[in-house]
């Protein structure tokens, strides 16, 4: 059962919720592995954003594969999972910096590739849409999504957050947050996942070293 959002949240009980996640991640700091960060990064998103599905995308190799889930379908999770892109021989295509090319927005987001003054993008470098479907229908704002492959829209996804993990100039990965209902990601919510991936790039920092 998905928690209620932000916005239902009186200010008292808001005050404790920031508290929690903050504690949580102080406890994250003394693991050792990434991944175990991952799982317990999370929950704490499920629980924070109130969004059905939600995962963490961590640098492995050239790409950024799936380091946690929840909610998500395992054949969503299995298709593209680190988004290298190849050609047809299977070789690992790149950018003219030598850079691998990632698909999908999410390789966008990664990439720091994102059009800051297209409204589906935050002055972060995160990429947020409340309606999926309202997006690709709308010409002049489908134009931010490049070369988006559509599977969260296949998938029957509204509302998609993606929330670069990022320090120092130094990529270690990605916050989703998903749901099939739109508009659930308020203003403040948005706001809260940012600071939680900042947060996020702390750890990772330490702990990929």
């Amino acid at each position: 059962m998905v928690g209620p959002t932000y916005e239902t949240l009186n200010p008292k009980r808001l005050d404790l919720e920031r508290r929690a996640f903050l504690d949580l991640l102080k406890m994250a700091n003394t693991m050792a592995k990434p991944k175990e960060i991952a799982q317990q990064l999370v929950v704490l998103t499920q629980h924070l954003s109130g969004c059905e599905a939600v995962a963490i995308r961590l640098k492995n190799g050239p790409g950024y594969p799936y380091a946690a889930t929840l909610g998500f379908p395992e054949r969503f999770v299995a298709v593209d999972d680190d988004l290298c892109t190849v050609d047809g021989e299977g070789h690992l295509l790149r950018d003219k910096h030598r850079q691998p090319i990632l698909a999908c927005m999410c390789g966008k987001v990664l990439s720091g590739q994102v059009e800051r003054a297209q409204p589906c993008f935050t002055d972060r470098g995160s990429f947020i849409t409340s309606s999926v479907c309202g997006l690709l229908a709308t010409h002049e704002e489908a134009e931010c999504l490049g070369r988006l492959n559509n599977r969260c829209h296949a998938s029957g996804f509204e509302t998609v957050g993606l929330f670069p993990i990022r320090r120092d100039d130094v990529t270690y990965g990605l916050i989703q947050c998903n749901d099939a209902r739109p508009d659930r990601l308020s203003a403040e919510t948005i706001d809260l996942m940012e600071n939680l991936a900042v947060s996020a790039a702390h750890l990772f920092q330490l702990a990929m070293a």
